[in-house]
């Protein structure tokens, strides 16, 4: 008996691309990196923002965030980070804004620029990370947030942090490449004790 055609295509149940414009992502939900069937493979720009908190009409101090991306491969091992002390990795193919030491104004405080279509096959996955270098914790830091740009700096996925938790790191985001050659991302919004991207390491490959 001759096996049935395949089924087209189609999106997984529940699983949104980029076909309707803007997506604006819940924790855990996850957007897939195609537009009009085919997979995003131009370079993408991910910008981490954060405002202090005010309490009792004062600002708190300065909040020193720092944004980085960690490049893993397929057996979730670290293969590169990209960070404010090492702004290119991969030979250029990741960039990073370099250091905001404050948050002040409106916009994207950090941004990390991925050119996808260019990243070596052995990258099967990235995870995007903000870490308190200061110390403070993220109970301390209003409005954080991640969204990713297309080339021309149209945004294409948000996810804001409702919440916050007295810790000094969060894992903000997952890119996971798929068989199929594009790209997922899933917000991620995971909170953990650590000022410094090298403490990201671990529970970044976990969420992997």
């Amino acid at each position: 008996m001759p096996s049935a055609p395949a089924a087209p295509s189609a999106p997984a149940a529940g699983k949104i691309n980029l076909d309707k414009g803007r997506v604006s992502l819940q924790k855990n939900q996850t957007v897939s990196l195609v537009k009009g069937g085919r997979p995003l493979l131009t370079s993408v720009r991910m910008g981490l923002g954060w405002e202090p908190v005010f309490r009792a009409g004062r600002r708190a101090k300065d909040i020193d965030l720092d944004a980085s991306v960690i490049a893993y491969d397929a057996n979730r091992k670290k293969i590169d980070a990209c960070y404010f002390g090492k702004l290119a990795i991969l030979g250029g193919v990741i960039q990073h804004s370099g250091d905001n030491l404050t948050g002040e104004g409106a916009g994207d405080d950090e941004v990390i620029t991925v050119h996808l279509g260019d990243l070596p096959p052995e990258v099967s996955g990235l995870v995007f990370t903000v870490n308190s270098f200061s110390g403070q914790k993220f109970t301390d830091v209003a409005k954080a947030y991640c969204r990713l740009l297309d080339a021309s700096g149209g945004e294409l996925v948000r996810f804001d942090l409702t919440h916050s938790e007295p810790r000094t790191g969060v894992l903000m985001a997952k890119f996971i490449r798929q068989f199929s050659g594009e790209w997922e991302m899933t917000a991620l919004g995971e909170y953990v004790d650590s000022r410094t991207v090298r403490g990201m390491v671990k529970p970044g490959a976990a969420a992997l």
